[in-house]
């Protein structure tokens, strides 16, 4: 390593990190890493980056956030020293340095299990049946997560895109940052969502063959694997896609509607009857066995806001003449639930 005049940029040797956030550089070493780090935030940003990430991989599985941050205040109180003049031009070094420290990141990733361990760091939060869950990302992005879903998502971001996985329903009310998109996957990665800063709400059960989006503000685009273009959602439209037949349909879309299930409401319009079980089914935690095949071929409307589950089957009974039985099984894991059972 060494330093040059104003005409000239400075190489530094990846192994010089290490031994700078390990405690291990020279005097010499040291003043020169804290002084390019004083040059501007974005440098700062980059070693406080990087010191995280060589702690993960310490740390290895199942990383505590006290452990992290204890390990980067050592290194923030190292940047943090009393400043000296700098003997380095602002303007010579400072993209060559982003650079090369970008490489080791990069090289960190790969070559040094550091992807894995990360991964072990992810947090799932997930909204039990028949209730609803609000959470705040790392980034500021609002969500939304309905019940009987979940979200994936890592304690900070790293790298060029903000990625989570959603297994289920969820809104998001995404903090805007045209450097670091946000992108909202599948369980199986074959669906994916690309924002920037925005606002959408996305239906992709497990157990359903469709998955659905509705862009409310900004816009989102949608890749689905196997499918060459990227589809663009403008505001008040909805994708629906289906897993079975691989069919992508743009339609217009009631963003009121299709955001009632935040307030706790049930808003059904000649909606299928398949359909309407599956909300509800999820809504109050039971479960529906239909007797008569031809139920199926109904369809409902009805508005029902905090209401009992009882009142929405009565008001079935009399608008399509459906009869209901309730009666109580238990799962393989002992645990009881309500089955409604169906029948003309």
């Amino acid at each position: 390593m060494e330093s040059l005049d104003k005409h000239h940029t400075i190489t530094i040797e990846e192994s010089l990190l290490l031994k700078y956030i390990i405690g291990e550089t020279t005097d010499i070493e040291k003043k020169l890493i804290e002084e390019w780090s004083d040059e501007n935030s974005e440098n700062e940003k980059i070693l406080t980056q990087l010191a995280k990430i060589y702690y993960a991989r310490k740390t290895q599985q199942r990383i505590k956030n006290r452990d992290i941050d204890s390990a980067f205040h050592k290194v923030e109180k190292r940047i943090n020293k009393k400043r000296r003049l700098l003997f380095l031009t602002r303007t010579a070094v400072a993209a060559s340095l982003i650079i090369g420290f970008l490489g080791i990141a990069s090289l960190f990733l790969q070559q040094s299990g550091v992807q894995e361990t990360f991964m072990a760091s992810m947090i799932t939060v997930r909204s039990n049946d028949n209730l609803r869950t609000q959470l705040v990302l790392p980034d500021g992005t609002e969500v939304h997560l309905n019940a009987g879903s979940s979200l994936t998502y890592p304690s900070h971001y790293i790298g060029k895109e903000r990625k989570v996985i959603l297994s289920g329903e969820a809104y998001f009310k995404v903090t805007h940052n045209d450097e670091q998109p946000f992108i909202v996957s599948t369980p199986d990665k074959k669906y994916n969502i690309r924002v920037v800063g925005t606002e959408f709400n996305m239906q992709a059960y497990e157990e359903d063959n469709i998955i659905q989006t509705t862009l409310v503000s900004g816009s989102v685009k949608l890749n689905i694997k196997g499918q060459d273009s990227e589809t663009v959602l403008r505001p008040s439209q909805k994708a629906v896609y289906s897993t079975e037949t691989s069919k992508l349909e743009v339609v217009a879309a009631n963003t009121d509607r299709e955001t009632d299930w935040m307030y706790g409401r049930l808003v059904f319009r000649k909606t299928p009857l398949p359909e309407v079980l599956a909300r509800l089914s999820r809504f109050y935690n039971v479960e529906f066995d239909v007797k008569n095949k031809i139920i199926n071929t109904y369809t409902f409307t009805g508005t029902f806001e905090d209401k009992p589950l009882y009142q929405v089957l009565d008001y079935m009974k009399i608008s399509s003449r459906i009869n209901h039985t309730i009666t109580y099984q238990k799962d393989d894991k002992g645990t009881t639930k309500s089955v409604i059972i169906l029948r003309k």
